[in-house]
């Protein structure tokens, strides 16, 4: 096996024979530490023949020229053949620009509209020994590719923010499926469906529950499994696409207006009406949601009345209707 300081001579060496090359590709590839050396190896004999530079590897010489040093330690090995090769060759040179360009637009358009003002980072590689030169992205496609996403994400964004309207996107702002502490009822089904909640298994909740009202339908808190029920239909009827655009499916907002409705016909004792005023603004909401802004009023206001926990975003839902 051929030290490090040979394996350097021979890669720095400016005349290889043919026996010399033959064993230093042997060992570059028989010795998992020297993964990538071949290709450097290949790169010095291509620059030796003056033919064109690799396009990944103009990529991480313009990364390297920017700041990025994590191949440092290798890429040094090439610099001078790349800097000589790119004074003689125009094609070459002008894909260096090219990419050049292509980073500092990146740059640019990152920094004036998201505030980044690092370059982007390389991938690493691990392990002290391994060097993987061509490992990281091509450039000239990818620069252009995040600018063209960041852009489009961006458009994408502002078309939200203008097309959907301030009562959804409260809704989408307010979360109620933590049921950590839930414990109305101490069923065996109940507790499933907690459980499941926990985990945001709405389809198994769902399923738990109903067996749990189906199991117990004369129980006196068995408004409560109404309740929770209709709170997971409309948790689960929210959908978006990547963040965006916000919206929520009519058969669960229904099945939560048909439980919540339920929970309150049930809870007739007057010895929980903390949880008919919770109701009140869940079936608000879920009305407002499906754009019955009447019925939506009555109950958000009903809920507030009644000093629903939810009064402050029951307020915030009804400024938002117009």
């Amino acid at each position: 096996m051929l030290k490090e300081e040979e394996i350097i001579e021979l890669l720095t060496k400016q005349n290889l024979s043919e026996s010399e090359r033959g064993k230093l590709l042997e060992e570059l590839r028989s010795n998992p530490d020297l993964i990538g050396f071949d290709r450097i190896v290949r790169t010095l004999t291509d620059l030796a023949k003056d033919e064109h530079v690799d396009t990944d590897l103009l990529s991480e010489y313009v990364l390297f020229l920017n700041g990025d040093k994590s191949n440092e330690s290798k890429l040094t090995l090439l610099i001078p053949g790349i800097e000589k090769h790119l004074q003689s060759c125009s094609k070459c040179r002008e894909e260096f620009e090219f990419l050049s360009s292509e980073l500092n637009e990146v740059d640019n358009f990152l920094s004036k509209n998201i505030g980044v003002e690092e370059k982007p980072e390389t991938v690493k590689t691990k392990g002290p020994n391994i060097f993987r030169l061509f490992e990281n992205f091509n450039a000239k496609y990818s620069y252009a590719a995040a600018a063209s996403i960041m852009i489009m994400f961006l458009s994408l964004f502002a078309i939200s923010e203008f097309s959907t309207p301030d009562y959804v996107k409260l809704s989408s702002n307010h979360s109620y499926d933590d049921f950590s502490s839930t414990r109305g009822r101490t069923s065996v089904h109940f507790m499933n469906a907690v459980t499941a909640l926990e985990n945001k298994n709405y389809n198994s909740a769902i399923s738990e529950l109903q067996k749990d009202i189906e199991s117990s339908s004369d129980d006196l808190t068995t408004f409560y499994s109404y309740y929770v029920l209709g709170i997971t239909h409309l948790t689960k009827a929210h959908s978006d696409f990547v963040g965006l655009f916000d919206s929520y499916n009519k058969k669960e907002l229904s099945a939560a207006i048909d439980n919540f409705n339920r929970s309150l016909e049930l809870n007739n004792t007057g010895l929980f009406k903390n949880v008919n005023s919770n109701t009140y603004f869940f079936l608000g909401k879920s009305y407002l949601l499906e754009e019955k802004f009447d019925s939506a009023k009555k109950y958000l206001s009903q809920a507030i009345d009644n000093e629903s926990e939810y009064s402050q975003e029951a307020k915030e839902l009804l400024s938002s209707i117009k």
